[in-house]
């Protein structure tokens, strides 16, 4: 591993020394009318022949463009901004060996169009795809309408989300969570709990990234997603309120408000909506243990109803402190209550050594729950174009108090009580604080390098305290055996360097991240410390080149690590019902992961991916067993390898001009092979994902739009999980001369959805089917106010938004 490590390190010094590249650069600079440089305007190169694209740039915060490594030829150029005519260059050629070419500067004029004047005869589609990312384009869906974050994910091509709300892509788990570019440093379980909380309405899109390169955190063997909040780009003050209603088993109401108000110089901006869910989760579960005297069966029947109230809100202030430099703070929140009736039976049947053979157990539960988060960026774009100096100073902090009270009745063949009742309550306290800075630069090396570097140290800390009481004698006494603290913290400090090269049609990058980790485990009732530090470095690379106008190719390689989350950390052992609990494993070790893709384009329209992980020391959820007592443990435990080949094809069809397609096939390959409690264990199977997504742009201002997925059974450590499906349905129409939207959709139309799940792990048989309220309509009407004129006002970057633009092109 050294050795490979000190010759990327090599290759990255040397990476600018590579032969330059026999065609040309082509440079130019975009003002407005009064000679003010224009900030991410639209540049194309085009050939002189036919007018088809060539290449594509933004111009940065100094109006200037550049298109690197363009073949000799002849072109011109066109730059297009919202507000602006259209402006174009006049012919002009290039050839091998050529100096760089400096265009005259390019003066835009001012069109004021009025928005309600335009009509829109296109949109991006809800899915789209490029050679590093997929786009889910989530505010112009018909059918994300009244859906969360967590629903909307689910439905992205080769995602599944499984009855835990656990996040798979691809047939892998460990998915790095992004909010505008930025890690919430959250467990799986408190993101879930955020996308679930979320309401589609405030995101603008959502990025999903397979191949990280080293600017990223190594965390999250799967990939990145990144979710990009709305913010609007007018001057002047305006906004949006929305209202909906829905209706499944239960009903579902909600709305929201957002202000933007921007002036040359700032930009002020916020956002609140509310989101209220009733909703139900019918569990089925079946297992059998094998005992001395023979077997005994639990015939489980467990229905939950839930009453979910979230509030989301989000607000920040960007500020142009000079020409280069820009400075912003934001901050988002979001707190909530969930209350839960939850009814268990459980049916005991064939060697049963109790005097019942039926428990009636009941859960009632008051949850309260709050997320605030704060940042402070700073910008700095100097003189020369491309180099940037960014920074991020973040705080985090997540608190949660969940009240549970258990009343299990024990009862026998005539339904009179057989057993004393055990009766018991919970208060779970737990909170969790991030603190981090980050700073990152890029450099220009010449016209056709590029290296960047960068830094960032995080602290993350939790206290997860919960108390038990049963009652006893009339009197609420501690159960010290199940009553328990666990602290946690988590120290990161990481640095990267990533260099990148254009060269005779090709374009390279190197990077290394190294992430130095320090955690400290304390559980106060056990009195039990878990120490650990250890460095890891994390190489990248990637290569991409064009074939002609049409074939385009690229390479790539990543190494990654997923570590424990502090509650799968915790020795201590949770109550679910009579006999069923979770325990935490505080020897449970991160699992490394390396990843090789290769990435096949056709005319930036037609997408296949192969790739090939190798995950060892893989994190997996396992179930335990007390065959004396009848009870059975979830955990987690190190697995010894798991390999994941996996294939991805994209294919968009045109069909009429008003009804377009686009389906996606992800097929791929698991197989899981380790030594657990002495005996071989190997499970494997493949398994695929369609994802299929239908627009139509029907007369009058409609438009519709049918989306649908298949996911087949596939193999996940020791459990096997069935096939599921679903189809959605959205309509949309725009009226009051643009301003109004009135959407409706139907999620799961045919409530079809269901998740079953079979374990067989050495003498442990279960069966699980899981249904929840999957299918509900939803109406939803939004109103834009205020000024819908656009004035020619330069696009400022901010140290968030640098950040998102290092998600887009990554």
């Amino acid at each position: 591993m050294r050795s490979s490590i000190i010759a990327l390190l090599l290759l990255i010094a040397a990476i600018v020394q590579l032969p330059a590249q026999t065609s040309a650069s082509i440079t130019g600079k975009v003002t407005d009318e009064t000679g003010a440089p224009v900030a991410y305007a639209n540049a194309l190169l085009l050939y002189a022949q036919d007018s088809t694209l060539a290449k594509g740039a933004l111009t940065d915060s100094s109006g200037i463009f550049t298109f690197e490594n363009a073949p000799g030829g002849r072109y011109l150029v066109s730059i297009s901004y919202v507000g602006y005519a259209t402006a174009y260059t006049s012919l002009f050629e290039t050839g091998a060996g050529q100096a760089p070419v400096q265009l005259a500067p390019i003066s835009l004029s001012q069109e004021g169009i009025a928005l309600e004047e335009i009509v829109v005869k296109a949109s991006r589609p809800f899915i789209q795809l490029d050679a590093d990312k997929m786009t889910i384009n989530v505010e112009n869906s018909p059918v994300a309408a009244g859906n969360t974050a967590l629903e909307v994910l689910a439905r992205a091509p080769g995602v599944t989300v499984d009855q835990n709300n656990t996040i798979n892509l691809k047939g892998k788990q460990g998915v790095q969570i992004l909010i505008n570019g930025k890690n919430t440093h959250l467990s799986a379980e408190d993101v879930a709990r955020m996308l679930e909380n979320m309401p589609a309405e405030s995101i603008q899109k959502i990025e999903i990234i397979h191949s990280p390169s080293a600017r990223y955190e190594a965390s999250g063997n799967a990939g990145v997603i990144n979710i990009q909040i709305k913010k609007d780009r007018k001057l002047g003050l305006n906004g949006s309120a929305n209202l909906q209603a829905g209706q499944g088993t239960y009903p579902k109401a909600g709305g929201g408000l957002r202000l933007n108000y921007r002036q040359r110089g700032w930009n002020a901006f916020g956002d609140y909506s509310y989101r209220r869910n009733e909703s139900f989760q019918q569990i089925n579960l079946f297992r059998s243990i094998q005992g001395d005297l023979g077997t005994t069966t639990f015939d489980q029947g467990n229905r939950q109803v839930n009453l979910d109230n979230s509030h989301w809100a989000s607000g920040g202030i960007d500020w142009t402190a000079s020409e280069r430099t820009t400075a912003g703070i934001f901050f988002r929140t979001q707190t909530g209550s969930k209350g839960q009736q939850a009814f268990n039976r459980t049916l005991l049947g064939g060697t049963n050594p109790n005097p019942f053979i039926l428990v009636d157990a009941d859960r009632f539960g008051d949850e309260h729950w709050g997320n605030y988060s704060f940042n402070f960026n700073l910008a700095h774009q100097f003189a020369r174009p491309g180099q940037s100096l960014s920074f991020d100073a973040d705080y985090s902090s997540f608190k949660n108090e969940d009240l549970q009270d258990y009343r299990n009745f024990f009862l026998d063949e005539n339904g009179q009580q057989a057993a004393a009742p055990n009766l018991l309550s919970s208060d779970n306290r737990s909170m969790v604080e991030i603190k981090a800075l980050k700073a990152d630069y890029s450099q220009p090396l010449g016209e056709t390098a590029r290296l960047e570097a960068g830094a960032k140290a995080s602290t993350v800390t939790t206290d997860n305290n919960i108390e038990f009481r049963q009652h006893q004698d009339g009197n609420w006494l501690v159960d010290s055996s199940r009553t328990n603290q666990f602290l946690y913290e988590e120290n990161i400090y990481a640095a990267y360097l990533n260099a990148s090269k254009q060269f005779g049609g090709f374009n390279l990058q190197l990077g290394l991240r190294a992430e130095y980790t320090q955690s400290d485990g304390y559980s106060v009732t056990l009195a039990q410390k878990t120490k650990r530090d250890y460095l890891d470095l994390f190489p990248s690379a990637s290569l991409s080149h064009q074939i002609g106008e049409n074939h385009s190719l690229s390479y790539a390689f990543s190494r990654r690590i997923d570590r424990p989350s502090y509650q799968n950390l915790n020795p201590f052992i949770y109550f679910l019902d009579q006999y069923t609990f979770l325990k935490g494993n505080p020897f449970l070790q991160p699992q490394y992961s390396n990843t090789v893709s290769v990435n096949y384009g056709y005319k930036q329209r037609y997408f296949l991916t192969l790739a090939y992980t190798h995950t060892s020391r893989f994190m997996s959820e396992i179930l335990d067993q007390d065959d004396e007592q009848l009870l059975t443990f979830q955990t987690m435990a190190n697995l010894d390898r798991f390999d994941n080949y996996s294939l991805n094809l994209h294919v968009p069809v045109t069909i009429t001009d008003w009804w377009s397609a686009r389906f996606n096939l992800s097929a791929y390959y698991n197989g899981f092979q380790s030594v657990y409690l002495g005996q071989a264990f190997d499970n494997s199977q493949f398994s695929y994902n369609i994802n299929m997504n239908q627009n139509f742009n029907l007369p009058e201002g409609f438009k519709a739009e049918i989306s649908g997925y298949y996911q087949s059974g596939m193999a996940y450590s020791f459990f096997d999980i069935s096939h599921r499906y679903q189809i959605d349905l959205g309509v949309s129409k725009t009226f009051l001369d643009g301003r109004a939207d009135l959407r409706l959709s139907i999620a799961d139309l045919f409530n079809l959805r269901e998740h079953k799940v079979d374990i067989v792990q050495g003498n442990i048989n279960v069966q699980v089917d899981n249904k929840w309220e999957t299918r509900r309509a939803t109406l939803s009407f939004t109103y834009r106010f205020g000024n819908e004129e656009v004035k020619p006002a330069r696009r400022r970057t901010t140290a968030t938004e640098e950040e998102q633009d290092r998600a887009k092109g990554n």
